[in-house]
């Protein structure tokens, strides 16, 4: 799997500046510091990088193996067709209640 150029952006960064906040990282991509943080999270989650209170380093070890990065990407797969059923749901259940309610 390759990473988006974002994220290889990121990557990029922080092998020249070995370490950043997560401010300063918003600031030096133009975005907001959530959409900062949320790649931070992203990029933890794939074993690239180590995240300490709102400062973000990569991992001095080797990235995720490919076997590992599939079981990862896998459970996050899983995960959000699991969400997706649950929203289906619970947009049946809100028609329901709005017919049942346009009736009254």
């Amino acid at each position: 799997m390759e990473l988006t150029p974002r994220l290889q952006d990121i990557i990029s960064i922080l092998k020249e500046k070995k370490e950043i906040n997560i401010k300063d990282l918003a600031l030096e991509l133009k975005i907001s510091p959530k959409t900062a943080k949320g790649y931070a999270r992203e990029l933890y989650r794939l074993g690239f990088v180590e995240l300490d209170n709102d400062n973000i380093k990569l991992k001095n070890s080797q990235p995720v193996s490919s076997d590992e990065l599939k079981k990862i990407l896998d459970a996050h797969e899983a995960e959000i067709a699991n969400l997706k059923k649950e929203i289906e749901l619970l947009k049946e259940e809100l028609a329901k209640i709005k017919k049942s309610r346009s009736k009254s």
